[in-house]
């Protein structure tokens, strides 16, 4: 099974490497709007009880969040594409089953995901002097798992549309209603009664909680397990409720 998935993996790699433009541009992004959102987030901090805070603990960690959620569109392309070459249905009929196809094509999105989440991180670090004040070894945990729910919620996309067009206009929409209820924009505090009840639906309501609960208040590993915990949950659901729709829509494909 791992060695079929990494196959399939293998030539996503090769694709993405002739064209890193896509990957490089969302990670720039976030780290230039950074500085307009500092001065605000720093009013924000100082009013919730975080005199000494800059600003950067609140409005780094809400646009990384931001922009992994909208680079779903790249996982959402690359998957569309091979139906597009034609290659997908050459993966169809080949000895790998549809888990190990979506894993085989997640591999290379996921790790692509994580570089730029840390890549973001580093540079706040490097250029605005983000340093957080709890473990990095959980930091970094929260940025592998949140990496797994944005692929998971790429996959959903993938099997519940058959068309790019559509899974791109649904996933940006939802994207940003959930970055917008995680608090990526502002404190989930501030949101409307009815939000703050549905916020926990979002990946990243529990994500900008770890991290903040990391940068801001000194978090270690163990205290962000509940909020790791419920990312790992929609990893699950995600992945397994994709699964399910694509080997559905494969079954009725066939006959």
């Amino acid at each position: 099974m791992l060695r079929r998935s990494l196959a399939v993996a293998a030539i996503d790699a090769r694709i993405l490497r002739r064209d890193l433009s896509p990957v490089l541009v969302m990670t720039v992004i976030p780290l230039v709007f950074v500085p307009f959102f500092i001065p605000g987030a720093r009013a924000q901090l100082i009013q919730s009880g975080y005199p000494s805070a800059t600003g950067v603990e609140y409005a780094l960690p809400g646009l990384a969040v931001l922009f992994a959620l909208l680079c779903v569109q790249q996982v959402l392309t690359a998957f569309f594409r091979d139906q597009q070459w034609g290659t997908w249905a050459r993966l169809r009929v080949s000895p790998a089953s549809p888990s190990e196809l979506l894993i085989g094509k997640s591999l290379t999105a996921f790790i692509a995901q994580l570089a730029q989440l840390v890549v973001v991180f580093v540079g706040g670090a490097v250029i605005f002097g983000y340093c957080p004040a709890g473990s990095i070894v959980a930091l970094a945990m929260v940025l592998i798992v949140f990496s797994g729910a944005m692929i998971g919620f790429a996959l959903l996309l993938v099997a519940a549309f058959s068309s790019l067009e559509l899974a791109l206009v649904v996933g940006n929409v939802v994207a940003m209603a959930m970055a917008g209820l995680g608090g990526a924009f502002g404190p989930v505090e501030s949101l409307p009664s009815w939000m703050t009840a549905v916020a926990p639906a979002s990946p990243a309501y529990w994500a900008l909680a770890a991290i903040r609960a990391i940068s801001l208040d000194g978090a270690d590993f163990v205290t962000v397990l509940p909020q790791l915990g419920m990312l790992t949950a929609f990893v699950a659901l995600s992945v397994g409720a994709a699964v399910v729709l694509l080997k559905t829509r494969l079954r009725k494909e066939r006959s």
